[in-house]
């Protein structure tokens, strides 16, 4: 009678595919290392939860934890962010008028907007400005600018967002619709649409700003700048850069604000290593960080992730607001975008971007 009790709670285990201690060795694992590279009893993988730092099944259906929360893979597995620093007046005073002047609607326009911010000690240089089609159908454009900051010895490559309908809708059909693409210098795959893009850019003449400079300015620092579409852009930019020209990861830095997932977990460990002065900034209720959503490596070709480091504001981004250092590189903000806020994705750190560059950092109008 005994053995035929176990047996039926065997079964009852097989058929329910419940947390039963006895087959889900998962439940035992008590780190978040051991446990994404366990299986259970059936060969399923573990996954990681970080809310209740417990180990399951991936089979299992846990209540107290919440999807963003999990992990497969041990490169997200959480870490201590309590020595991150984040400097953010870095951010505000410089990432945000870098990045909100690529909306001038002319390189006139864009010089004069950026000298009304950098003082003669850390005089701007515009080298150059690029508009290219981003894709074959020829129908909307990106853009990007090189600069030189003289005081910092640094060069910056600066990526413009999304602007019209249209191209939204031209990133959301590569992004669900079309196939991700082996990213040639660095392991992983990236989304078809922003490499080809990249690509054009470069070719228009990034390239040769690029190595002129490093020819020119010794130990120069690069810098990667970009909001939305231009934070995918600049992230590959970044990657592409520090690998193709063998620089260390002290003199490379990326900012991106409300950057979508461009790649998959392999080219967001790529990154990490080549670039890991990187930050993403996400702003409250801002949607797009969120898309596509959030997948490991064997799921929906070959999956959609970020690298670090997130950066969110919960609650505005006024000056003296709050903010949470992401203990993952794609914890997301996935749980806190319904409802969302499409305002969010277009104003940072109390800007309009697509407007900031009339008055530039004056309180007059620069670019009539």
């Amino acid at each position: 009678m005994r053995h035929l009790l176990l047996l039926i709670s065997w079964l009852f285990c097989m058929v329910t595919w419940s947390n039963c201690a006895p087959l889900d060795s998962c439940s035992r694992v008590d780190s978040c290392s051991k446990c994404v590279n366990s299986t259970d009893g059936f060969g399923y993988r573990c996954q990681w939860c970080s809310t209740s730092n417990s180990c399951a099944s991936e089979q299992t259906t846990t209540n107290n934890c919440h999807v963003d929360d999990s992990t497969l893979h041990e490169y997200n597995c959480p870490m201590d962010v309590s020595n991150v620093k984040y400097d953010e007046s870095f951010m505000r005073e410089t990432v945000l008028p870098l990045i909100a002047a690529t909306h001038a609607l002319s390189y006139q326009k864009l010089s004069r907007s950026l000298e009304t911010c950098f003082g003669e000690n850390d005089k701007i240089e515009i080298i150059n400005a690029y508009e290219i089609y981003c894709d074959e159908t020829e129908i909307t454009t990106c853009f990007a600018y090189s600069a030189y900051l003289k005081d910092r010895n640094a060069m910056v490559l600066v990526f413009r967002g999304t602007t019209t309908l249209f191209q939204l809708i031209d990133e959301g059909i590569s992004f669900f619709l079309h196939p991700k693409v082996q990213f040639n210098v660095t392991k992983g795959v990236v989304d078809g649409y922003y490499l080809n893009a990249f690509y054009s850019l470069w070719e228009k003449g990034i390239q040769k700003d690029v190595e002129k400079i490093l020819n020119e300015k010794q130990d120069v620092k690069m810098w990667f700048f970009g909001h939305s579409l231009g934070g995918g852009l600049a992230s590959i930019a970044s990657s592409y850069v520090a690998k193709t020209y063998g620089i260390e990861g002290s003199r490379t830095k990326l900012v991106t604000f409300g950057m979508p997932r461009v790649g998959d977990i392999d080219l967001a460990e790529a990154h990490d290593e080549l670039v890991p002065d990187s930050w993403r900034i996400e702003h409250s209720k801002d949607p797009i960080p969120a898309l596509p959503p959030r997948t490991f490596p064997d799921e929906i070709d070959k999956g959609s992730f970020h690298h670090n480091t997130e950066i969110w504001y919960p609650q505005g981004m006024a000056l003296g607001a709050n903010f949470k250092i992401g203990s993952a590189p794609d914890t997301t903000v996935g749980r806190s975008v319904f409802p969302f806020n499409i305002e969010d994705h277009f104003t940072y750190f109390n800007v309009y971007l697509e407007s900031w560059y009339l008055k530039g950092c004056n309180k007059e109008n620069v670019a009539p």
